[in-house]
Order: C-alpha cells, then sequence, then structure tokens
C-alpha cells in the first residue's frame, strides 16, 4: 500500500534491501533531478545501484523521465548495515559528484565506507571515474541500524567537508552518532582531520530501519543539521526528524539557546516494516525554498518498493496558517474551556490536575491569586501584547468549606447561554484505578456570563468523575459514566432539566446486557436528528473499553443497538471526534487514540459513519482517509470553512515507568477536508499539546489552544511549571490572510422554521451560511461544537434570506455563531445569534 503523499520509484527490483539514499542535484543548468539509490541483497553478494530522476518538479514528479540503474563498481560487501547517497561538486569541475557510503557489517566489527564518483554527466553517469574505498574512523560499532552523509562548506573554506551520520545499535537502547570530515578532496581524503563523534540526545529507538542526515543553509549563513530515522516498534512504523541548529566545521552546533529542536513526525508513513531510508534536502521551487525530499525501501509481502515524498520546510500562512504564542498565560491550568456566547473564553480547572493543590489549605482562596478559574477576553490584550482582560470568578465552595473541585468532571452549554458543570473530584486516593483511584462529585453547578460567577444546582444522585454531558434538542442535558462516589463506575445515565429552582435529575438504567453494563469514561456522545444518541466507541482512559452503538432514551432501561465496522474499537483510548458539518448530513468522525492500557503507539486511523440513508438500515463505520500523524489525546475542531482542524497530541500516551514512553509531542497540525477526504499538513506549533491539553474555534475564526501536562509521571505540585503547561497559543487558518466576507447586519434572536434576512455586501458571492455551536471541550472530546447549514432561499444586493432548521435535535436550542463562507471557501467574522 502507498499514500497519496508518496511518489513510486519504477522498476524496484529487489526483495530485500540494506540501505537506501537519495540526493538532489541539477545534471542540466536549470533542471532539478533527483538519485536515488539501494543496496540489493540477493543470495550472494550485495550490489550497490542508482538512477536519476529527471526533471523534478515542486511537487515531487519527474517529468523528464528515470534513467536506467547503474552499479556502483566495486562493491565489496557481502551484508550491509545501512547505506545511503550525497551529491555535490566536490572536484570543482562544476559537475556534481556523487558519494557513496555504507555500513559493512560482514565482519566482527562494523566499517563505514564511502566512495566518490566523479562528473556526472546529463544522464547520471560517472565520467571522471571512481575514487577508492576510504574508511571513516573510528567507527567502534558492532551492530549498526542504518547510516547517512551530507556534504556542506561549514567553514565556508571553498572546500566541501562530509557529515557522517550513523545509528548504533547495542544491547538495549539505540544511540546516534555524527562526525565531521573537514576539506574533502577530490580523492575522497579529508584533509582536515576528523572531529569527535557528538551524540544526538533523546534518541529514544530501542529498533530503527534507516537513517538520513543533511545541512540546511539558513537565512544569515548558518547552516542546520538534520537528522532522520525510521523507528521500529511493534505495530506500524514511524519516521522522524529534527534540527540541531547552526552547525559549524568543529562538529559542535553553537548555539546560546536550545540546539535541539524536538522530534518532528514525517507525515504519512505507513510502513510496518522498511529496509532503510533516507532524505536530503532540496530547492524544487527555486534557490529560495527548502524541502526535505525522503526515500524508503517499504518492504511488505513480496517484492520492495522504492518510494519518496517531498516535505516543504518553508512557512506559507496561505497555505498552512500560522501560529501566535501569546505574551501572558492562562493563569489556571485550562483542563475544561468553554467560549462564552459574548466571545469571551471560560478557562476552569479546580485543582488541575494537583493532588498538593486540592489538599492545601489555600486552594481557591482568590487572594492569593489561587484562582479555580477564570473568563478570557480574547479581544483586550494591550497594544504590546503584554496583557489581556482576566476576570477572576469566585471560588464555589461546599457545605464543609473546600472548594467545588471541577477537575475532570464534565460541561455543556445550557440553552440559555450558561454552563453547566457536573462531577468532578470528591478526593484523590493513590490507588486503584489508573494508579489513581478518584472519586466522584455529585455537585453541579452553572456558571452565568452576564453575572462572571458560579453558582449550585441540583445535585446529581451519585458522584461522576470523568462523565460526559451533552445538550439534548429539548433542552435537557444528557450525564452518562464516570467514577462514583466510592470509586465505582457509575452505570446510570441522568438527565438534568433546568428551571428556576436549580434543576432536577432523573435517572435512567442500561439494560443488562452481556459485556455491556455502562458506557465508558468521557464516552464521545452525540445526538442525531431522531433522538437517538450515537456513542462513538471513543472514551478516556477506560480499560473496559465498549464498541460503538446507538442509545435511545424513549423508554427505561434504555435501549442499546451495537454498530460495527469501526476499526481498532478498542484503541480509540483519548480519541477525537466530531460531527462533520453540515449537521444535516448526520456524518460522524472518529480519528486517532490507542489502547487505554500499555505502552503502544497511537493510531492515524479516521473512521466515517453516514446516518442520512433514509432507509432505515443500521449504517457501519467506513474507514476515511487516515490522519496524517497518528495521535494521542489530540484535539479536533470544527472550522467555518466545513474543513476540521487537529492539533497536538502525541504518539503515546503520557507517562509510563518511571515517565519512560516515547511520547514524541505532535507539533504539527493538519487540516481534513471531508469533501475531498484528504489531509493537508498545517503549520508547526510551538507548544507542547497533550493530556489535559484544549482548543476551541473563537468567533474570529481562528482557534485557542491551552494547557497540557506534558509529563504525566506524578500529579504536579504548586508552581511545577515543567508539568503543568499555561501558555497560550492560536492558530489563524490559511483563510485568515485572504480577503473575507463581512456580516453588516443580522437579527439576534432567530426561531425554528424561520426565514431571516442577514445582511453583507457579498451576498452575490456567499457560497454558506452556516451555525456553528461554540465549543466546550475537556480531554479530546469537545461535547458541544457542530456546525448547522443555513439553505439560501435568496439573494439580491446587500442581503440574504437564510431558512432556520426545523428539527430541534439538528441544532439544540441556544447561541450560535453565524459565519457566512464565500466561494472561495473563506469564512467571515461570526455574529451571535441566539436559536429559541
Amino acid at each position: 500500500m502507498t499514500r497519496q503523499s508518496f511518489h513510486n520509484i519504477p522498476n524496484w527490483f529487489s526483495w530485500e534491501n540494506q540501505g537506501v539514499g537519495i540526493a538532489a542535484t541539477s545534471l542540466v543548468q536549470g533542471r532539478n533531478d533527483l538519485v536515488v539509490f539501494m543496496v540489493d541483497a540477493p543470495l550472494g553478494r550485495n550490489r550497490g545501484l542508482y538512477r536519476t530522476g529527471k526533471g523534478v518538479d515542486r511537487e515531487g514528479n519527474v517529468t523528464a523521465g528515470w534513467t536506467a540503474w547503474r552499479e556502483v563498481p566495486g562493491w565489496p560487501t557481502v551484508f550491509n548495515a545501512g547505506a545511503n547517497i550525497a551529491a555535490a561538486d566536490v572536484t570543482g569541475s562544476g559537475r556534481p559528484d556523487l558519494v557513496v557510503l555504507q555500513v559493512d557489517a560482514s565482519g566482527a566489527e562494523n566499517r563505514g565506507l564511502f566512495r566518490i564518483g566523479k562528473d556526472l554527466d546529463a544522464e547520471g553517469v560517472v565520467q571522471g571515474g571512481w575514487t577508492q574505498w576510504s574508511e571513516v574512523p573510528e567507527w567502534n560499532s558492532e551492530s549498526n541500524q542504518g547510516c547517512a552523509i551530507a556534504l556542506s562548506d561549514l567553514d565556508a573554506s571553498g572546500h566541501l567537508d562530509i557529515v557522517i551520520f550513523m545509528i548504533d545499535s547495542p544491547m538495549g537502547e539505540n544511540q546516534a552518532r555524527f562526525r565531521v570530515g573537514r576539506n574533502l578532496d577530490d580523492g575522497g581524503a579529508v584533509g582536515g582531520g576528523w572531529t569527535p563523534w557528538q551524540t544526538v540526545p533523546n534518541w529514544f529507538s530501542w529498533e530503527n530501519q534507516g537513517a538520513g542526515v543533511a545541512v540546511i543553509d539558513r537565512a544569515g549563513g548558518t547552516k542546520d543539521l538534520v537528522v532522520f530515522h525510521v523507528d521500529n516498534p511493534p505495530g506500524q512504523n514511524q519516521a522522524f526528524y529534527r534540527f540541531g541548529k547552526d552547525l559549524r566545521a568543529d562538529g559542535l552546533l553553537h548555539t546560546d539557546v536550545e540546539p535541539w529542536t524536538p522530534w518532528f513526525g514525517v507525515p504519512d508513513w505507513f510502513s510496518w516494516s522498511n529496509h532503510g531510508a533516507g532524505l536530503c534536502v532540496a530547492h524544487l521551487d527555486g534557490q529560495e525554498s527548502n524541502q526535505l525530499v525522503f526515500i524508503t525501501a517499504d518492504s511488505p509481502p513480496g517484492p520492495n518498493a522504492g518510494l519518496y515524498q517531498v516535505l516543504s520546510l518553508d512557512a506559507d500562512p496561505a497555505a498552512r496558517g500560522t501560529w501566535e504564542l501569546l505574551k501572558y498565560d492562562s493563569e489556571v491550568l485550562a483542563v475544561h474551556a468553554a467560549l462564552l456566547p459574548n466571545g469571551k473564553v471560560l478557562f476552569f480547572a479546580g485543582s488541575g490536575n494537583s493532588e498538593v493543590r486540592f489538599k492545601d489549605r489555600a486552594f481557591g482562596d482568590t487572594s492569593v491569586g489561587n484562582w479555580c478559574s477564570v473568563v478570557w477576553d480574547p479581544t483586550a490584550a494591550r497594544p504590546d501584547g503584554t496583557d489581556a482582560n482576566f476576570f477572576h470568578p469566585d471560588t464555589l465552595r461546599g457545605p464543609d468549606g473546600k472548594p467545588l473541585d471541577f477537575f475532570c468532571g464534565g460541561a455543556t452549554l445550557l440553552p440559555d447561554g450558561r454552563i453547566l458543570s457536573a462531577g468532578g473530584t470528591s478526593e484523590y486516593e493513590v490507588k486503584g484505578f489508573g494508579g489513581h483511584n478518584f472519586y466522584g462529585r455529585r455537585d453541579a453547578q452553572v456558571f452565568d456570563p452576564a453575572t462572571e460567577q458560579w453558582s449550585q444546582v441540583a445535585s446529581m444522585a451519585r458522584g461522576r468523575w470523568y462523565p460526559t454531558l451533552i445538550t439534548l434538542g429539548d433542552g435537557r442535558i444528557l450525564t452518562s459514566s464516570g467514577l462514583d462516589d466510592d470509586g465505582h463506575v457509575n452505570a446510570t445515565l441522568e438527565l438534568y432539566t433546568p428551571n428556576a429552582a436549580g434543576g432536577e435529575w432523573k435517572s435512567l438504567q442500561f439494560p443488562h446486557l452481556a459485556g455491556f453494563l455502562a458506557l465508558p469514561l468521557y464516552a464521545h456522545l452525540f445526538e442525531l436528528i431522531d433522538g437517538r444518541v450515537l456513542f462513538t466507541g471513543g472514551h478516556m482512559d477506560d480499560a473496559n473499553a465498549k464498541e460503538s452503538c446507538l442509545i435511545s432514551l424513549s423508554e427505561d432501561p434504555v435501549d442499546v443497538t451495537h454498530i460495527e465496522g469501526l476499526q481498532l474499537p478498542f484503541s480509540r483510548s483519548q480519541s477525537a471526534s466530531v460531527m462533520l458539518g453540515p449537521a444535516q448530513d448526520q456524518r460522524f468522525m472518529v480519528m486517532g487514540g490507542a489502547l487505554p492500557i500499555g505502552e503502544f503507539n497511537a493510531n492515524d486511523n479516521v473512521d466515517v459513519i453516514d446516518f442520512s440513508d433514509p432507509s432505515g438500515d443500521l449504517p457501519r463505520f467506513r474507514p476515511a482517509a487516515p490522519m496524517l500523524l497518528p495521535r494521542i489525546h489530540l484535539n479536533a475542531v470544527l472550522l467555518p470553512d466545513r474543513t476540521v482542524f487537529v492539533t497536538g497530541g502525541a504518539l503515546q500516551r503520557e507517562g509510563g515507568p518511571q515517565g519512560e514512553r516515547r511520547t514524541v509531542a505532535r507539533l504539527e497540525s493538519e487540516i481534513y477536508d471531508p469533501e475531498h477526504d484528504r489531509w493537508t499538513l498545517t503549520a508547526n506549533a510551538s507548544i507542547v499539546r497533550m493530556y489535559h491539553s484544549i482548543a476551541l474555534l473563537l468567533p474570529d475564526g481562528r482557534v485557542v489552544t491551552a494547557s497540557g501536562n506534558p509529563d504525566m509521571g506524578s500529579h504536579v505540585e504548586w508552581g511545577d511549571d515543567d508539568n503543568e503547561e499555561l501558555h497560550l497559543e492560536i492558530y489563524s487558518p490559511p483563510y485568515m490572510v485572504r480577503s473575507r466576507p463581512t456580516i453588516s447586519d443580522a437579527p439576534q434572536d432567530w426561531q425554528y422554521g424561520q426565514k431571516v434576512t442577514v445582511r453583507t455586501p457579498n451576498a452575490a458571492d456567499i457560497l454558506w451560511a452556516s451555525l456553528i455551536r461554540p465549543g466546550v471541550t475537556t480531554h479530546s472530546f469537545n461535547t458541544s461544537q457542530r456546525l448547522v447549514d443555513l439553505p439560501i432561499l435568496s439573494r439580491k444586493a446587500g442581503q440574504l434570506q437564510l431558512e432556520t432548521p426545523l428539527a430541534r435535535n439538528l441544532a439544540p436550542p441556544g447561541w450560535y455563531m453565524l459565519f457566512l463562507t464565500d466561494n472561495a471557501r473563506t469564512p467571515s467574522e461570526a455574529r451571535w445569534v441566539k436559536l429559541t
């Protein structure tokens, strides 16, 4: 299987490879070419071969054909533990030369060997002959799992230096090292000597199946090192790269800041077994641009396949969007967040994952800055960006005088715009569930955006820790799951009816079905247009995971119908689920996640289920295009252009034995286009967002991200900055740099089935009118967001006539953001409207 982002190298004939490589060059002036290389490992002696793809365009397509395979003469090796190539003008002749590196693993100790093929002609033929094989001194490795080579003039001496990179594979965890050979001459001799080996820090692989290295010329004359490797864990492989900043000829990284970037994932990596990999830097868009070109030998059952892909490193706001790191923080660990119907954002944390804070007398003491919640106004920053308008609600306390702890409760929007929060933490206890047997609260409280204060309402029948709350079409709130007052799973459903007296709760029971006694913790739930409730299969850290089902609330016990087709149904812990827009299509998507126990990697699977078929047949989940990067505890946000923005998460769950899991945070974000079933890589964030992170759509069309516990080896203490992420970062999608339509005027109060006139100077160019419900989110699931289409009945100069939905289950009563989106798929800023 290949993916759309990879290009196949034709006539790849090997069944067994022991190294591959790629180099970018120009064999004809003004033409971009790629030289690809492989070590073929048949029975008997190995062979090194290369060929050239001529005339490579900016997308990586070969436009002028491929040359034949040519052998590297005098290949001395029976067995290789890696090989790679680089291309540059080593001899000074004005023609590119090919430098081949290999690891000879035929003897007791491995050897690194390289040679130069001089003066490649327009067809990639070596015209100037080959040097002898030169040995890289002090290789000092008995087992390797990849090597790579790069060429660059690191000290501007006029002579190229050679960078050698290798992965050492001793007993235990692998190690990666590089060194520089200074002033490579045309005979393959290193005239300036070799630097000591330098270790790449934070190498996490125990098994690698390929390596790469390259040098990038940055603005200002600095040069950065790029290292790349293929990790081979149990299951699907993953590929990663990172940058070492300001590499000099002495082999050291000269920088006053952190010399190494975090690891970035190579998108769309799909192989379960690789027989080598490599990368090079290319300039396919012109000399000012930088692309990384990755190559791999995919090794499925049967013949291998040679593949490469092009990844642009240049930030283009019109294609990838941009991130902005704010100069102030969130003031609380925003475990929970809600967009209020006035454009402000409520961050509420309670104890915020800190047992120390929970048990401290100062917990909730606002006089010393110990807030349980804050209200942030995104529009109120000072011109220099150093402060914002934060309001600090009073701490709501119980009869015992202790704060009512929001931490790990559930929340949703009430029809009047207030936020209902129910459940949370009544006690931390170190034992049992997940290492911490928490006890759930029965309390419920509402936050009023008008007064910016909390007040208590009627309590639930039993406590709930990790519950899910969703608003139904009749205005009631459905609450499910969670751990109760005694730390046991709460197996009931409860319905909350708001009223002036504080509301009332009604319990519903599940039927006694074999293997299904309750929904898992933080179950991902959506109400369908017919009133049934869909459980997608997404949930949070519950080893008692359940398969997807439909729940009918019209009887007690409720009726449960199982749904089939979800890929990896028991590997959806800390996944994300969304209702794809528009809601009228009744399509629901589940993405990512992992097993709730153990240290397995996340998956990239995406599944969609469609309930729009009027035939009445029970639908199944169907696979959609997988995400470009596997993720766990990701956040998914509906954008007004009807795409889905995915951000944050990691390759594995946080924590583990002594915090040793290979979390590898995902700083890259991506956007899903449902119309074309396609994912696009977008800009890289600067802040790690893993467990306890949130993301919310703002009325101007941007997305705010907050919070996170980067290392969950233990619960945070006061001032634990390393494990309590308070930075705020905002993503601006590509549409933010385009000319946007505007809404001149719109009524605020709407009714179901009504015709509404909205004024806009862009009426002739409007493609969609949409309502988006403001988000309320925690633990990778936004319980509130949905996008509802407003059919355009007529249009004339300066105004649109829209039709509001008839079905309350399609659009639950309450506040919405009205967006207009033009034919270029560019949305306006929102206007607030209330549907009643």
